[in-house]
Protein backbone atom coordinates (compact mmCIF):
# COMPACT_ATOMS: atom_id res chain seq x y z
CA UNK A 1 0.00 0.00 0.00
CA UNK A 2 2.89 2.34 0.79
CA UNK A 3 5.38 1.06 -1.80
CA UNK A 4 4.76 4.07 -4.04
CA UNK A 5 6.27 6.24 -1.32
CA UNK A 6 9.57 4.34 -1.20
CA UNK A 7 10.93 5.15 -4.65
CA UNK A 8 13.08 8.20 -3.95
CA UNK A 9 15.50 7.49 -1.11
CA UNK A 10 18.16 9.82 0.22
CA UNK A 11 20.84 8.39 2.49
CA UNK A 12 22.66 11.05 4.49
CA UNK A 13 26.05 9.66 5.44
CA UNK A 14 27.93 6.92 3.60
CA UNK A 15 30.01 5.43 6.35
CA UNK A 16 29.77 1.75 7.21
CA UNK A 17 26.12 1.88 8.31
CA UNK A 18 25.00 4.07 5.39
CA UNK A 19 26.67 1.80 2.86
CA UNK A 20 25.29 -1.31 4.55
CA UNK A 21 21.70 -0.09 4.59
CA UNK A 22 22.00 1.45 1.13
CA UNK A 23 23.27 -1.80 -0.34
CA UNK A 24 19.89 -3.36 0.48
CA UNK A 25 17.88 -0.69 -1.31
CA UNK A 26 19.68 -0.16 -4.60
CA UNK A 27 17.64 -1.57 -7.47
CA UNK A 28 15.59 -0.63 -10.52
CA UNK A 29 12.43 -0.03 -8.47
CA UNK A 30 14.09 2.72 -6.36
CA UNK A 31 16.29 5.73 -6.93
CA UNK A 32 18.90 5.72 -4.16
CA UNK A 33 21.14 8.73 -3.64
CA UNK A 34 23.92 9.11 -1.06
CA UNK A 35 24.90 12.50 0.34
CA UNK A 36 28.45 11.77 1.43
CA UNK A 37 31.85 13.28 2.00
CA UNK A 38 33.47 14.35 -1.29
CA UNK A 39 36.05 11.54 -1.33
CA UNK A 40 33.41 8.90 -0.57
CA UNK A 41 31.00 10.25 -3.16
CA UNK A 42 33.78 10.19 -5.76
CA UNK A 43 34.69 6.58 -4.93
CA UNK A 44 31.05 5.48 -5.18
CA UNK A 45 30.56 7.23 -8.52
CA UNK A 46 33.74 5.69 -9.91
CA UNK A 47 33.66 2.14 -8.52
CA UNK A 48 30.11 1.46 -7.31
CA UNK A 49 29.22 -0.08 -3.96
CA UNK A 50 30.37 -3.43 -2.61
CA UNK A 51 28.93 -5.27 0.38
CA UNK A 52 30.52 -8.46 1.68
CA UNK A 53 30.25 -10.50 4.86
CA UNK A 54 27.82 -12.82 6.59
CA UNK A 55 24.83 -12.01 4.34
CA UNK A 56 26.71 -12.55 1.10
CA UNK A 57 28.27 -10.34 -1.52
CA UNK A 58 26.38 -7.54 -3.26
CA UNK A 59 27.87 -5.35 -6.00
CA UNK A 60 26.03 -2.27 -7.23
CA UNK A 61 27.47 -0.65 -10.35
CA UNK A 62 27.97 3.13 -10.38
CA UNK A 63 25.04 3.67 -12.74
CA UNK A 64 22.63 1.88 -10.36
CA UNK A 65 22.54 4.75 -7.86
CA UNK A 66 23.83 8.26 -7.29
CA UNK A 67 26.26 9.86 -4.86
CA UNK A 68 26.80 13.56 -4.28
CA UNK A 69 29.24 15.52 -2.16
CA UNK A 70 27.03 16.63 0.69
CA UNK A 71 23.56 18.09 0.98
CA UNK A 72 24.49 21.22 -0.95
CA UNK A 73 24.97 19.13 -4.08
CA UNK A 74 21.51 17.54 -4.03
CA UNK A 75 19.14 18.14 -6.94
CA UNK A 76 16.28 20.39 -5.89
CA UNK A 77 13.44 17.89 -5.59
CA UNK A 78 11.56 16.08 -2.86
CA UNK A 79 12.33 12.56 -1.72
CA UNK A 80 10.16 9.88 -0.10
CA UNK A 81 12.53 8.65 2.57
CA UNK A 82 15.55 10.25 4.22
CA UNK A 83 17.76 7.75 6.03
CA UNK A 84 20.15 9.48 8.42
CA UNK A 85 23.29 7.39 8.94
CA UNK A 86 25.68 9.93 10.46
CA UNK A 87 27.35 9.80 13.86
CA UNK A 88 25.26 11.07 16.74
CA UNK A 89 27.46 14.15 17.24
CA UNK A 90 26.44 15.30 13.74
CA UNK A 91 22.71 15.08 14.48
CA UNK A 92 22.23 18.76 15.25
CA UNK A 93 24.01 19.91 12.07
CA UNK A 94 22.12 17.46 9.84
CA UNK A 95 18.75 18.30 11.44
CA UNK A 96 19.36 22.00 10.84
CA UNK A 97 20.47 21.33 7.26
CA UNK A 98 17.35 19.30 6.44
CA UNK A 99 15.09 21.93 8.01
CA UNK A 100 16.81 24.56 5.85
CA UNK A 101 15.91 22.57 2.71
CA UNK A 102 12.09 22.27 2.88
CA UNK A 103 12.03 21.42 -0.82
CA UNK A 104 13.37 17.97 0.13
CA UNK A 105 10.12 17.13 1.90
CA UNK A 106 6.68 16.40 0.51
CA UNK A 107 3.63 15.50 2.59
CA UNK A 108 4.56 11.82 2.90
CA UNK A 109 8.33 12.17 3.38
CA UNK A 110 9.60 10.32 6.43
CA UNK A 111 13.02 10.59 8.11
CA UNK A 112 14.51 7.46 9.69
CA UNK A 113 17.50 7.69 12.01
CA UNK A 114 19.96 4.79 11.76
CA UNK A 115 22.13 6.02 14.61
CA UNK A 116 23.67 4.98 17.90
CA UNK A 117 22.89 6.55 21.21
CA UNK A 118 20.06 8.26 23.02
CA UNK A 119 18.52 11.62 22.14
CA UNK A 120 18.92 11.77 18.36
CA UNK A 121 15.17 11.72 17.68
CA UNK A 122 14.62 14.62 20.05
CA UNK A 123 17.30 16.62 18.23
CA UNK A 124 15.61 16.11 14.86
CA UNK A 125 12.16 16.76 16.31
CA UNK A 126 13.49 20.09 17.50
CA UNK A 127 13.85 21.20 13.87
CA UNK A 128 11.35 19.07 11.95
CA UNK A 129 7.78 17.84 12.63
CA UNK A 130 8.04 14.92 15.02
CA UNK A 131 5.45 12.94 13.05
CA UNK A 132 8.06 12.75 10.27
CA UNK A 133 10.87 11.50 12.53
CA UNK A 134 11.39 7.76 13.08
CA UNK A 135 14.19 5.69 14.54
CA UNK A 136 15.85 2.42 13.61
CA UNK A 137 17.39 0.02 16.10
CA UNK A 138 20.39 -1.66 14.45
CA UNK A 139 22.39 -4.39 16.20
CA UNK A 140 24.49 -5.36 13.21
CA UNK A 141 28.24 -4.97 12.93
CA UNK A 142 29.57 -3.14 9.86
CA UNK A 143 33.18 -2.48 8.95
CA UNK A 144 34.20 -0.31 6.02
CA UNK A 145 37.20 -1.73 4.15
CA UNK A 146 37.34 1.05 1.58
CA UNK A 147 35.39 4.20 0.77
CA UNK A 148 32.93 2.11 -1.29
CA UNK A 149 33.21 -1.31 0.42
CA UNK A 150 31.43 -2.38 3.60
CA UNK A 151 31.62 -5.76 5.34
CA UNK A 152 28.81 -7.12 7.54
CA UNK A 153 30.66 -8.77 10.40
CA UNK A 154 27.98 -9.79 12.92
CA UNK A 155 24.22 -9.65 13.31
CA UNK A 156 22.41 -10.03 16.63
CA UNK A 157 18.76 -9.22 15.77
CA UNK A 158 16.59 -7.79 12.97
CA UNK A 159 16.62 -4.06 12.38
CA UNK A 160 13.56 -2.46 13.98
CA UNK A 161 11.92 0.74 12.70
CA UNK A 162 9.35 2.72 14.65
CA UNK A 163 8.30 6.07 16.08
CA UNK A 164 9.78 7.29 19.39
CA UNK A 165 6.81 9.69 19.57
CA UNK A 166 3.97 7.19 19.20
CA UNK A 167 3.21 7.99 15.55
CA UNK A 168 2.01 5.45 13.00
CA UNK A 169 4.94 3.58 11.44
CA UNK A 170 2.81 1.72 8.88
CA UNK A 171 3.93 4.00 6.02
CA UNK A 172 7.44 2.63 6.52
CA UNK A 173 6.41 -0.98 5.96
CA UNK A 174 7.60 -0.83 2.36
CA UNK A 175 11.01 0.45 3.44
CA UNK A 176 11.36 -2.30 6.04
CA UNK A 177 10.40 -4.94 3.50
CA UNK A 178 12.88 -3.55 0.98
CA UNK A 179 15.76 -3.64 3.49
CA UNK A 180 14.73 -7.17 4.47
CA UNK A 181 14.57 -8.32 0.84
CA UNK A 182 17.95 -6.69 0.23
CA UNK A 183 19.68 -8.91 2.75
CA UNK A 184 19.37 -7.40 6.22
CA UNK A 185 16.44 -8.67 8.34
CA UNK A 186 14.17 -5.72 9.14
CA UNK A 187 10.80 -5.25 10.85
CA UNK A 188 8.39 -2.52 11.93
CA UNK A 189 8.36 -2.22 15.74
CA UNK A 190 5.44 -1.21 17.91
CA UNK A 191 7.61 0.10 20.78
CA UNK A 192 10.87 1.41 19.35
CA UNK A 193 11.70 3.28 22.57
CA UNK A 194 12.20 0.02 24.44
CA UNK A 195 14.29 -1.24 21.51
CA UNK A 196 16.46 1.89 21.62
CA UNK A 197 17.03 1.41 25.35
CA UNK A 198 17.95 -2.21 24.68
CA UNK A 199 20.57 -1.11 22.18
CA UNK A 200 21.82 1.61 24.50
CA UNK A 201 22.27 -0.97 27.25
CA UNK A 202 24.24 -3.18 24.86
CA UNK A 203 26.40 -0.33 23.56
CA UNK A 204 27.06 1.20 26.98
CA UNK A 205 28.09 -2.17 28.39
CA UNK A 206 30.49 -3.07 25.58
CA UNK A 207 31.56 -0.14 23.43
CA UNK A 208 33.71 1.97 25.78
CA UNK A 209 35.11 -0.95 27.77
CA UNK A 210 36.10 -2.76 24.56
CA UNK A 211 37.71 0.44 23.29
CA UNK A 212 39.66 1.10 26.48
CA UNK A 213 40.96 -2.46 26.77
CA UNK A 214 41.41 -3.01 23.02
CA UNK A 215 39.63 -6.38 22.97
CA UNK A 216 36.59 -7.83 21.14
CA UNK A 217 33.26 -8.03 22.92
CA UNK A 218 33.53 -11.70 23.85
CA UNK A 219 36.63 -11.14 25.95
CA UNK A 220 34.73 -8.72 28.16
CA UNK A 221 32.34 -11.42 29.30
CA UNK A 222 35.06 -13.96 30.13
CA UNK A 223 36.56 -12.55 33.32
CA UNK A 224 35.14 -11.53 36.68
CA UNK A 225 36.71 -8.03 36.69
CA UNK A 226 35.21 -6.98 33.36
CA UNK A 227 31.88 -8.60 34.18
CA UNK A 228 31.79 -6.59 37.41
CA UNK A 229 32.24 -3.37 35.41
CA UNK A 230 29.54 -4.41 32.93
CA UNK A 231 27.19 -5.22 35.79
CA UNK A 232 27.78 -1.78 37.27
CA UNK A 233 27.14 -0.05 33.92
CA UNK A 234 23.87 -1.91 33.40
CA UNK A 235 22.56 -1.34 36.92
CA UNK A 236 23.19 2.40 36.58
CA UNK A 237 21.43 2.54 33.20
CA UNK A 238 18.38 0.85 34.70
CA UNK A 239 18.42 3.29 37.61
CA UNK A 240 18.56 6.26 35.21
CA UNK A 241 15.75 4.82 33.08
CA UNK A 242 13.51 4.24 36.08
CA UNK A 243 14.15 7.71 37.47
CA UNK A 244 13.28 9.32 34.12
CA UNK A 245 10.15 7.22 33.62
CA UNK A 246 11.39 4.94 30.85
CA UNK A 247 11.23 1.15 30.60
CA UNK A 248 13.11 -1.55 28.74
CA UNK A 249 12.05 -5.02 27.63
CA UNK A 250 13.35 -6.46 30.93
CA UNK A 251 11.84 -5.97 34.36
CA UNK A 252 15.16 -5.15 36.00
CA UNK A 253 18.93 -5.23 35.60
CA UNK A 254 19.21 -8.85 36.79
CA UNK A 255 16.84 -10.03 34.07
CA UNK A 256 18.74 -8.08 31.43
CA UNK A 257 22.15 -9.34 32.57
CA UNK A 258 20.95 -12.95 32.44
CA UNK A 259 19.92 -12.46 28.80
CA UNK A 260 23.01 -10.38 28.06
CA UNK A 261 25.53 -13.04 29.07
CA UNK A 262 23.44 -15.97 27.89
CA UNK A 263 21.99 -14.77 24.58
CA UNK A 264 22.89 -11.21 23.56
CA UNK A 265 26.68 -11.18 23.89
CA UNK A 266 27.62 -14.58 22.35
CA UNK A 267 26.54 -13.83 18.72
CA UNK A 268 28.76 -10.72 18.65
CA UNK A 269 31.67 -12.11 20.65
CA UNK A 270 34.20 -11.58 17.84
CA UNK A 271 33.13 -8.00 17.08
CA UNK A 272 35.37 -5.08 17.92
CA UNK A 273 33.85 -1.93 19.35
CA UNK A 274 33.12 0.81 16.80
CA UNK A 275 34.52 3.13 19.45
CA UNK A 276 37.80 1.23 19.33
CA UNK A 277 37.82 1.59 15.55
CA UNK A 278 37.21 5.34 15.90
CA UNK A 279 40.03 5.75 18.41
CA UNK A 280 42.44 3.83 16.21
CA UNK A 281 41.52 6.09 13.30
CA UNK A 282 41.93 9.23 15.39
CA UNK A 283 38.24 10.06 15.05
CA UNK A 284 35.77 11.46 17.53
CA UNK A 285 33.70 8.80 19.32
CA UNK A 286 30.00 8.73 20.19
CA UNK A 287 30.60 8.50 23.93
CA UNK A 288 28.43 11.57 24.66
CA UNK A 289 25.40 9.84 23.12
CA UNK A 290 26.06 6.57 24.97
CA UNK A 291 27.42 6.45 28.54
CA UNK A 292 27.63 10.25 28.50
CA UNK A 293 23.90 10.44 27.74
CA UNK A 294 23.16 8.13 30.67
CA UNK A 295 25.21 10.34 33.00
CA UNK A 296 23.43 13.47 31.74
CA UNK A 297 19.98 11.92 32.17
CA UNK A 298 20.86 10.63 35.64
CA UNK A 299 22.18 14.04 36.75
CA UNK A 300 18.92 15.62 35.61
CA UNK A 301 17.06 13.15 37.83
CA UNK A 302 19.40 13.69 40.78
CA UNK A 303 21.07 10.26 40.83
CA UNK A 304 24.73 9.24 40.51
CA UNK A 305 26.16 6.97 37.81
CA UNK A 306 29.86 6.75 38.74
CA UNK A 307 30.75 3.74 36.58
CA UNK A 308 29.31 5.25 33.42
CA UNK A 309 30.89 8.61 34.28
CA UNK A 310 34.31 7.02 34.74
CA UNK A 311 34.14 5.19 31.41
CA UNK A 312 32.96 8.33 29.61
CA UNK A 313 35.85 10.32 31.05
CA UNK A 314 38.39 7.63 30.14
CA UNK A 315 37.18 7.65 26.53
CA UNK A 316 37.35 11.46 26.45
CA UNK A 317 40.93 11.23 27.75
CA UNK A 318 41.85 8.78 24.99
CA UNK A 319 40.20 11.02 22.39
CA UNK A 320 42.19 14.01 23.58
CA UNK A 321 45.41 11.97 23.70
CA UNK A 322 44.94 10.81 20.08
CA UNK A 323 44.40 14.43 19.03
CA UNK A 324 47.52 15.58 20.84
CA UNK A 325 45.71 17.63 23.48
CA UNK A 326 47.66 18.26 26.71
Amino acid sequence: MHADRDREILIVGAGAVGLGIGSCLIGPERRVRFAARPETAAALRESGLVRSGIFGRVVAKPDAFDAVAGLDALPRRAVDRILVCVKSYDSEAVARALAARPWLLHEQTRIVLFQNGWGNAEVFAGHLPRERVFAARVITGFRRHAANHVDVTVHAAPIHIGSPFGCDAAPLTGLARAIDAGGLPCRIASDITRDLWAKLLYNCALNPLGAILGVPYGALGETAPTRAIIDGIVREVFAAMAAAGYAAHWADADAYLADFYGQILPPTAEHESSMLQDLRAGKRTEIDALNGAVVKLAEKEGIATPVNAALANLIRFLEAKRHGAP
